[in-house]
């Protein structure tokens, strides 16, 4: 019996030993491949705001109509 809880024991150290070093490995988190826009800009028509946009110094931009006006919204990777 004494046996039985010994093997016991050291099978159940030796699981928790185990997962607590595979955890440790697993805990650094991915980097983010998410990009950030801003809205940086209101046209009352879209070639205002393609012009507007091309003219920029930024390269990562695009143009989205308003879903509540007719209005065009000029959006802008800040890190681009």
């Amino acid at each position: 019996m004494r046996a039985r809880i010994l093997l016991t024991g050291a099978a159940l150290g030796a699981a928790l030993l185990t997962g607590g070093t595979v955890a440790t490995a697993q805990a650094a988190p991915a980097p983010s491949e998410t990009r950030t826009y801003v809205d940086v800009g209101t046209f009352s028509s879209q070639s205002a705001c393609l012009s507007f946009g091309s003219a920029g110094t930024y390269s990562d931009w695009y143009c989205k109509k308003s879903s509540t006006t007719s209005n065009w919204h000029l959006w802008v990777n800040l890190d681009s």
